[in-house]
């Protein structure tokens, strides 16, 4: 079963720099994107570490049965739940070796989304506020849970999603690469219809543009490729504050 792709990644109107990264590869069926922190171009060298060890990996896994093992096999994970998690603990580690030889990047850090589509399995990981949607034509499914200040007290109860959009500190993450000292990678595994795409996306996306205006882009567009423009166009005309990237994946079929 085929899968198809598109994405894109912009700098927005406000930032000097683009810290997003984005991979797509679909004969391996892995899709990244990821949101550097840090400035001075720091936060697009985190990113492009976080995107290139993971596909690294991810690819040396389909061509050889020896690979690098830095986490226990979790038995309650899939193959690919494991792969993932121990491709996000090498960018990890890649991203602090990086901050030892450079100390003028020793606050960079980044965001993780990655996914592996097998057939009509999903696996993905996040580290971060870069969020994961499941999409159809007429409905929006967030299938990440963000890392960040405001997601806990939206859970604890003490904000509503409202309050949480435009709280000052909605930009406040809990668990990033490259700075967290006890990192949590949060793994989900789920199928996806036929009819159903993947979004991928960083928070450039989704601090401009709410769930049902991506599900009204994505369901009005006649392609990926035209969605992901058109989704990165609005998160333009609604402000632009920050790098936004997008990556859609779904099977070639209806």
């Amino acid at each position: 079963m085929a899968i198809f792709s598109a994405g894109l990644t912009d700098v927005g109107l406000v930032r000097r720099h683009n810290e997003d990264n984005y991979f797509l590869d679909d004969g391996l069926g892995l899709f990244v994107v990821a949101d550097g922190l840090g400035g001075h171009a720091a936060g697009e060298v985190a990113s492009k570490i976080v995107v290139d060890e993971i596909s690294r990996y991810i690819r040396q896994s389909t061509t050889t049965t020896e690979t690098t093992t830095l986490v226990d096999y979790d038995e309650k994970l899939s193959v690919n739940g494991n792969l993932l998690k121990t491709a996000i603990v090498l960018s990890d580690k890649a991203i602090t070796a990086d901050i030892a030889t450079h100390s003028e990047r020793e606050t960079m850090g980044s965001t993780v989304v990655a996914c592996l589509i097998n057939g009509k399995s999903v696996t993905m990981a996040h580290v971060g506020d870069s969020r994961a949607y499941k999409l159809s034509k007429d409905e929006i499914k967030q299938v990440t849970n963000d890392h960040s200040w405001v997601a806990q007290q939206v859970s604890n109860g003490f904000l509503t999603i409202e309050e949480a959009r435009v709280h000052p500190f909605r930009n406040v993450i809990t668990q990033a690469l490259g700075n967290s000292v006890d990192l949590e990678i949060e793994i989900g595994e789920f199928e996806i219809a036929d009819f159903e795409a993947i979004l991928l996306c960083s928070d450039g996306l989704t601090g401009m543009v709410d769930d049902e205006e991506i599900l009204k882009i994505y369901s009005q567009a006649s392609n990926l490729h035209d969605a992901v423009r058109s989704l990165v166009s609005k998160a333009l005309e609604n402000g632009g504050e920050d790098n936004v990237s997008v990556v859609l994946a779904k099977h070639n079929l209806p």
